[in-house]
């Protein structure tokens, strides 16, 4: 099978990072509390205005990027996957490393080529294997059908309502992302039960 695995709260405990790094940065600069710790935006996490949200995110994306760890067994599943044969797409929509980058930023292009680059060597460093990395605009559905994706495994609400209408999906279970259920979507705690699951499905 085809398997498309995001990055970012499929591979690394995102909304930890944000929550620690993002209580300390309101503290600092005096801007913004925690509201609402299982949303899934950091700017309704805090009650950030964009422009507070983008702040925090220049001052930590690389420091998160570089040293976030990867999710408990996520290396050794995905191994196991690739070893049973599947082939294993990286499917990110990460922030900079999107094809928009240069769009937004003008000289995008250096924070663009740098947090692929990023992405890259942590992938290498946390030994996690793949076939091929895709950076995505948000809306992946054209890779999905492009790349005749079989399962996807995504934590996003947004993505896992609109990709499940064309692939099935794995989701990986977040308080962001409760209650978003149909029959093309099973939930998933842990990499152990991602690879039972997709196992599972042969």
């Amino acid at each position: 099978m085809n398997v498309g695995i995001d990055i970012d709260g499929v591979l690394t405990d995102i909304r930890k990072f944000t929550i620690e790094e993002g209580i300390k940065y309101c503290e600092q600069y005096k801007k913004g509390r925690l509201v609402n710790p299982d949303a899934y935006s950091s700017e309704e996490v805090f009650d950030w205005d964009r422009e507070t949200d983008l702040d925090f995110w220049f001052k930590h994306i690389f420091q998160y990027a570089e040293e976030n760890p990867p999710l408990l067994g996520a290396a050794e599943n995905i191994k196991k996957l690739k070893k049973d044969g599947h082939r294993l797409y990286i499917i990110t929509a990460r922030w900079l490393a999107s094809p928009k980058t240069e769009k937004q930023f003008g000289e995008g292009s250096e924070l663009r080529e740098k947090m692929r680059n990023t992405v890259k060597e942590w992938l290498n460093k946390n030994d996690i294997v793949y076939d091929e990395i895709i950076f995505s605009e948000e809306d992946k559905s054209s890779h999905i059908i492009e790349k005749k994706i079989d399962i996807m495994i995504e934590d996003s609400p947004q993505n896992l309502k609109e990709l499940s209408q064309i692939t099935k999906m794995i989701c990986y279970d977040w308080g962001y992302n409760q209650g978003i259920e149909n029959e093309n979507i099973c939930r998933c705690h842990n990499w152990d039960e991602i690879y039972a699951k997709i196992k599972e499905s042969l």
